[in-house]
């Protein structure tokens, strides 16, 4: 027998995955469909979790005529079960748009940020959806067309970063005899069976010719999922992970690894900063290319993340768009697109303190502000020229030449906050009051 079916054995699978988790708060992601209505019912039944302890969170993509019944739905089973239920509304086609992902894409993105927004305020303790093993096995042939290379053959793992799928090993014909037997509800999403995204192509065209030819390739495939996640695990061992590293904005590489022979490793391994593990061999290939480049060159990966050459590394980051704030400077913090900067009175040693102390007087009516065309800066005990020339001279990632703070006045800079200060503001004799400037943010 291919499946091991019986309604006994979904409760099984639950109780054996839920009960190291019985002492937390437990958070269900709910669509409506058959799928997550048997997860919503087995968490009910199982004995594990209180009600108490459950929050139910659906979240409307927008994306169908239907998705307003499906809210309403799910409101309604919660309702009569006496489960706390969040549902949240994104705008799924408008955020593919402005990120420049499939619609696909996008509404795992937006489900997950949700997610673990409960997580983050400390509202959940784990998130469980209702992935099952025909799910695993579709992701791991996506992955290998897309050519994510052994860490996307691992598919969809049972448990992840506060993500348990205690379905990942029942197959869907086990979830429609345990949904018959509990007359178990459900809505349907008549998107499931037109073939445009990626996944549904897989479903509805190449599993279905897979099985009647090979009737375990179901099975088959999540063998092999595990089988790589073994491997992978085996791989990471050999790593270094002091070579990758979070810079401010961006995970960054060393050059070391890139010369090695598990440099794409290490590039996968990167990318997983980004939740993102389905590169492509040619993304992979053009980033661990960069090392030989010279700097500035950069590379394209998935979901808007670029790869650049930088000083001894490549980093990968997400870019950001130019900020055209310029704010009043005042004592005390200032806070400018995401970042905090601090003028606070000091009796400190300019000399103890690099390029942060000043003569508070001599900055007076300043702005603060990022690096405009035309900038000019005269550094403490150097030369004046081009505000951009010396950021390069400093080796200055380019990525982050546009994110430094600068205090100035005019297109004179007076400060590159967190790196140094002008001639014109350092303290003197005669200074009267000094003040010290850090960020408090990282760029």
């Amino acid at each position: 027998m291919l499946y091991n079916l019986g309604v006994e054995r979904v409760i099984e699978k639950a109780v054996e995955v839920l009960k190291p988790y019985a002492d937390r708060t437990v958070c269900i992601g709910v669509s409506g469909g058959r799928d997550s209505m048997c997860l919503l019912h087995a968490v009910l039944t199982c004995g594990i979790f209180d009600v108490s302890h459950m929050i139910v969170l659906h979240v409307n993509h927008n994306l169908r005529m239907q998705a307003v019944r499906d809210e309403q739905f799910v409101r309604e089973f919660c309702r009569k079960n006496g489960i706390e239920c969040r549902c949240v509304s994104v705008d799924a086609a408008g955020e593919a748009a402005r990120r420049g992902q499939t619609v696909e894409q996008a509404a795992r993105d937006l489900r997950y940020d949700a997610f673990y927004s409960l997580i983050k305020s400390g509202e959940a303790g784990i998130i469980l959806t209702a992935h099952h093993a025909l799910d695993n096995a579709e992701s791991v042939l996506m992955h290998l067309f897309r050519g994510a290379g052994i860490d996307g053959m691992r598919g969809i793992s049972a448990r992840g970063d506060r993500i348990v799928r205690p379905f990942i090993d029942v197959y869907p014909e086990e979830l429609d005899e345990y949904a018959r037997a509990h007359s178990i509800d459900y809505v349907v999403d008549e998107t499931n069976f037109v073939d445009d995204a990626d996944r549904n192509f897989i479903r509805l065209n190449v599993m279905p010719l897979i099985q009647k030819r090979y009737a375990g390739a179901v099975r088959a495939v999540n063998g092999f999922a595990r089988d790589c996640g073994e491997v992978c695990e085996f791989l990471d061992g050999a790593l270094d992970f002091s070579l990758i590293s979070r810079d401010r904005d961006a995970v960054t590489i060393a050059d070391r690894a890139l010369l090695s022979s598990l440099a794409t490793r290490y590039v996968r391994r990167a990318m997983a900063h980004f939740s993102l593990v389905d590169l492509t061999r040619e993304q992979i290939d053009n980033t661990v290319a960069l090392v030989g480049k010279k700097t500035g060159a950069v590379a394209e990966l998935s979901c808007g993340v670029k790869a650049a050459r930088e000083y001894g590394c490549v980093s990968l980051y997400i870019p950001r768009l130019p900020c055209g704030a310029e704010l009043a400077l005042k004592t005390g913090a200032n806070f400018i697109d995401g970042l905090a900067v601090d003028v606070a009175l000091s009796n400190a040693d300019p000399k103890s303190i690099r390029g942060g102390v000043v003569d508070l007087d001599k900055i007076s009516g300043a702005t603060l502000r990022f690096r405009r065309d035309g900038d000019m800066f005269a550094p403490f005990g150097g030369k004046r020229k081009k505000f951009k020339q010396y950021l390069i001279d400093m080796k200055i990632p380019k990525r982050l030449r546009d994110r430094i703070p600068v205090v100035a006045r005019g297109n004179e800079v007076l400060v590159a906050v967190g790196i140094n200060i002008s001639d014109g503001v350092a303290v003197t004799d005669s200074t009267v009051r000094q003040a010290v400037i850090s960020l408090r943010s990282g760029l």
